[in-house]
């Protein structure tokens, strides 16, 4: 298929990197929609056939958000279980995280207030709305 009849989701949802995302995540969270204490959110990503990976973001008051690679040791307060493709999905506004926990491609356990408030902590990024040619593509 050409890129210039591409759906703009279908081309940014083909080459997924959770590593990246996590950075992206990591990066705008909103703070002060979670806890005012030291919070650990762990995202574990199922998508066969590869194991799960597991991501930790730590929340601690007045300093910035930590994304560990390994297990911080704390207590985790909420658990994000998703597909990176859902995950990726909801984060660039493709979907909605309401559409992607209802379809259970997102499901979240753990601290109830947190996962009421996901979508304001957890606000995402509308980089659907904005396209852009990629560099070298004459239009």
């Amino acid at each position: 298929m050409p890129l210039d009849s591409a759906k703009p989701s279908a081309v940014s949802l083909q080459y997924l990197d959770a590593s990246v995302l996590m950075w992206n995540i990591r990066r705008n969270i909103n703070r002060l929609e979670l806890p005012a204490h030291t919070s650990v959110i762990q995202f574990i990503m199922n998508d066969p056939p590869k194991d799960k990976v597991n991501y930790w973001l730590v929340t601690k008051p007045g300093m910035e958000t930590d994304l560990c690679f390994t297990d911080p040791g704390l207590n985790v307060d909420l658990f994000l279980v998703c597909e990176l493709r859902a995950l990726t999905s909801a984060w660039m506004g493709h979907t909605r995280f309401e559409q992607e926990i209802a379809a259970d491609n997102i499901t979240l356990s753990g601290h109830a207030g947190m996962a009421k408030n996901l979508t304001k902590w957890l606000v995402g990024r509308a980089y659907s709305r904005v396209i852009t040619p990629a560099c070298g593509l004459a239009g």
